[in-house]
């Protein structure tokens, strides 16, 4: 018999219901029938179903809905806007789970650093996180060559990615051997070094010039406390957002920890903070160097600059050119003392005496009023400290100590007490001029 096109679709049923929510879908009873009652329509719709459900979960999707777009940060004309098809050709080859990342890690010992001398030749570092090996590159590149070497991945036997930054505690900054090499280290298996290893602790190798050594001979001695930027793999969807920083190491651009911490200092230092545009001065009233409160540091400095001066001098005197204003002003400080020593011993204090009673000469006579002088027998400057007057007549001190030559008009015998070599009758006036 003919098979005509009834008899055709009699044994071929179309989809009469278009079903893309079926239940149960997800077993092998609905998805599978093995029954003979079940027929193409079915098969398809169970199709439809299991489509959907890759496809789209949001309410309202249909089976034959579109995939969708994403963002392309390759294709940015339209903003923000999902312009790249969602499609396997497009995710094939762009899963983040397919790629590592090596992240840069501080570690200062919780701010206390670690301990170095001349003799160091590495620290043993307590750390968890497991080594990054040939069968799973997340964790720490390990540069193997110790006694347990081929245990451990550094990028196929490429040890640059084991470089770590070493740096003083004390100035943030690296260091270097007396020939000029920077100091770095390597991370080794602590197994290697007397620790445990992998997921306890890792040792972190000195190097210079590429090869190990201590710090005995680092340029301006070995650092008392050092910390380390290191690096660490990981899978890029296991990646924190806050773990973004920069990924260039100290020798290139420090990350950003570091970055804000040298930030703080500054402010810390200039006495500046966070939106603060502007100095602060203190002393901003009339005559001060900053009167007109400047509003950048630069202008501040040159206005001190310009008020203390440059130091050039017209006699230089006492000054020399260019020196510090601390010897200028302790030369000042000399030469004015020496000024004021000589005026007080050129103006003297003066006593006048009447004489009551005949002094006899040679005779050992006391000063009036309590007067205490300072005898001064030295040759051409007798009678220095002290000036006698008779009745308005200066006298001459005798030479000698304490005037023992007796050879003038009286002698400087103490320091409370002439000796004239005359007589004064009563009622004739003594004038003393003291100056010291």
């Amino acid at each position: 018999m003919a098979r005509s096109l009834l008899r055709q679709l009699e044994q071929i049923r179309r989809s009469n219901t278009y079903d893309d929510a079926i239940a149960n879908v997800n077993t092998s009873t609905v998805a599978e029938p093995t029954t003979i009652s079940g027929y193409l329509e079915e098969d398809l719709n169970n199709l439809r179903t299991l489509i959907l459900q890759m496809k789209s979960t949001v309410s309202g999707s249909n089976w034959y809905d579109a995939m969708g777009t994403y963002f392309d940060p390759t294709s940015t004309t339209s903003g923000n806007a999902n312009t790249k098809d969602l499609n396997f050709a497009n995710i094939q080859g762009h899963t983040t789970d397919a790629k590592t990342v090596i992240i840069a890690v501080e570690d200062d010992s919780s701010g206390s650093g670690y301990t170095v001398s001349g003799t160091s030749t590495g620290i043993l570092m307590p750390l968890t996180t497991v080594y990054a090996t040939p069968t799973d590159r997340r964790g720490l590149p390990i540069f193997a060559s110790t006694a347990n070497t081929g245990s451990y991945w550094d990028e196929g036997g490429l040890d640059r990615v084991c470089r770590i930054d070493v740096l003083d505690m004390a100035t943030d900054a690296e260091f270097q051997t007396n020939a000029g090499d920077v100091v770095y280290a390597k991370f080794h298996d602590g197994a290697d070094f007397s620790g445990t290893g992998t997921g306890t602790d890792v040792y972190a190798r000195f190097y210079a010039g590429g090869s190990p050594v201590d710090l005995s001979t680092i340029s301006g001695g070995a650092p008392s406390s050092v910390y380390f930027v290191y690096p660490q793999r990981k899978v890029m969807n296991d990646v924190e957002e806050w773990e973004w920083l920069r990924t260039d190491f100290v020798s290139s651009w420090e990350g950003d920890v570091e970055l804000v911490e040298d930030i703080q200092n500054l402010w810390s230092f200039t006495g500046s903070g966070d939106n603060i545009s502007s100095p602060t001065w203190t002393n901003t009233t009339s005559n001060y160097p900053l009167s007109t409160n400047p509003g950048d540091l630069e202008t501040g400095i040159d206005l001190i600059n310009t008020s203390i001066g440059d130091r050039t001098y017209t006699e230089d005197n006492y000054i020399d050119d260019g020196e510090s204003i601390s010897d200028s002003l302790d030369k000042l400080d000399q030469a004015l003392k020496d000024v004021a020593d000589d005026v007080t011993a050129g103006v003297g204090e003066k006593y006048v005496e009447s004489v009551a009673s005949e002094i006899t000469a040679n005779t050992v006579h006391g000063l009036p009023f309590s007067i205490t002088y300072t005898p001064h027998s030295a040759a051409g400057r007798e009678g220095k400290n002290m000036d006698v007057y008779v009745d308005g007549q200066l006298l001459a001190a005798d030479t000698g100590s304490n005037g023992a030559n007796a050879d003038r008009d009286y002698g400087e015998t103490t320091t409370s007490g002439v000796t004239f070599r005359f007589t004064l009758q009563a009622g004739r006036n003594i004038t003393y001029v003291v100056r010291q």
